[in-house]
């Protein structure tokens, strides 16, 4: 569960991120085009994401575990993110093999 929650987390601030002002993308397709052509609406997206996520990790570990895990979860997907974009490796194979590994991981490990 804590994978899935990160994964929203990603896509949530994902969306944020190429919505911003200062955002500047050599080649913009799918989500990033889609986004960028409809900013409120990806931007309101992300936010129910985001509290979908925090909502999921309060329910997971309680209140104090949840907040600090969501806020840790945060700093850790949107550095990731602000990384990785510049070099075009967030790709929707990519980010799908990743995921699909880290539950593999989180369910037998």
């Amino acid at each position: 569960m804590i994978t899935t929650f990160c994964f929203i987390q990603f896509i949530a601030f994902y969306l944020w991120q190429v919505t911003s002002p200062r955002y500047k993308s050599v080649a913009m397709t799918g989500l990033t085009a889609a986004a960028t052509g409809h900013t409120t609406l990806s931007r309101l997206t992300g936010t129910v994401l985001w509290l979908g996520a925090c909502t999921g990790f309060i329910v997971q570990w309680g209140v104090g575990a949840g907040c600090c895990g969501f806020i840790t979860g945060l700093m850790a997907v949107g550095g990731l993110s602000v990384m990785l974009e510049p070099f075009q490796y967030l790709r929707v194979p990519g980010i799908t093999a990743i995921y699909i590994c880290c539950v593999i991981l989180e369910i037998f490990v």
